[in-house]
């Protein structure tokens, strides 16, 4: 994942269902802390095809993924 993304879910993510966006490449950030919400997400993005990225970040997944332009 982006240093940039990290730091943003770091400074902003505190819970599941928080959400932010990146500053530096204006990425959406998602958290999770149900591991089931988190698989289901990653498969509705992979169906998608929508880049993304994701990380653990302590109890949390973290999701950043593509705005749409």
């Amino acid at each position: 994942m982006k240093v940039c993304c990290v730091n943003e879910a770091r400074a902003n993510i505190r819970r599941g269902r928080d959400v932010a966006t990146c500053d530096q490449c204006g990425r959406l950030i998602l958290g999770y802390d149900n591991e089931r919400d988190f698989q289901r997400a990653i498969e509705a993005l992979v169906s998608a095809g929508t880049e993304h990225e994701h990380t653990r970040q302590g109890a949390l997944w973290i999701i950043a993924k593509a705005r749409k332009t």
